[in-house]
Order: structure tokens, then sequence, then C-alpha cells
């Protein structure tokens, strides 16, 4: 026995099913071709960010200084980090902030 209502004997009834149906997928097909879009969208805004090249390590205080150089692609990561150009780079190393310990931004810069 099947679990589906019988359809109806008549070719009215029948032509009415089918063309309600028939609308119903077009409306389906729209909505599924809008989340798509809407999807591609998201997908498109989520791109991460291109890190920085070069960032600087700022202390805590009322007046922050530089603390430390880094790589844009340093794992040490911090919420006082700035991103600064590769010439501001070379220019704090040549001022003495320090290099980062880590990533050594010195030896890439090859500033001694």
């Amino acid at each position: 026995m099947s679990d589906t209502p019988p359809l109806p004997p008549d070719l009215p009834r029948l032509q009415a099913i089918a063309t309600y149906l028939q609308l119903e997928l077009e409306r389906v097909r729209r909505r599924m071709a809008e989340v798509e879009r809407w999807e591609a969208t998201r997908r498109a805004s989520a791109r991460p960010a291109v890190p920085p090249e070069w960032t600087l390590q700022m202390d805590i205080g009322a007046d922050p200084q530089p603390v430390a150089v880094h790589h844009g692609q340093c794992t040490m990561r911090s919420a006082r980090m700035r991103k600064i150009s590769r010439r501001d780079a070379i220019e704090a190393l040549a001022v003495g902030v320090q290099p980062c310990v880590l990533c050594r931004p010195d030896r890439e810069l090859q500033v001694d």
C-alpha cells in the first residue's frame, strides 16, 4: 500500500496539480538561486585579509612606545601590533627597537 494520497482520476484536476507543482518548482529554483548568490557573496567577503608584511609591537601605557619589530607572519600576535611598511621596520630597527626573537625580522631586512 502506498503512503501517498491517490491522484484524482480526471484530467482537469491532474492538469491543475501539474500546474501547481510546476509553479512550486519554479519558486524553489528561484529561492535556490537567491541562496547561491548570497552564499557566494558571503564567501567572497569572508576571505581572510592579507596579513601585513611588517608590524610594530607597542608597549602598554598612556604614551605607548615601540617594543619590537615583527614580520607580518609572526606567530606572536597582540592587540598592540600596528602595521608598518618595510622602510618603517628598517628605521625602527636602526633606532634601537628590538627585533622579535621568534621571527627575526632583522635577518630578512638585513639590519644588524
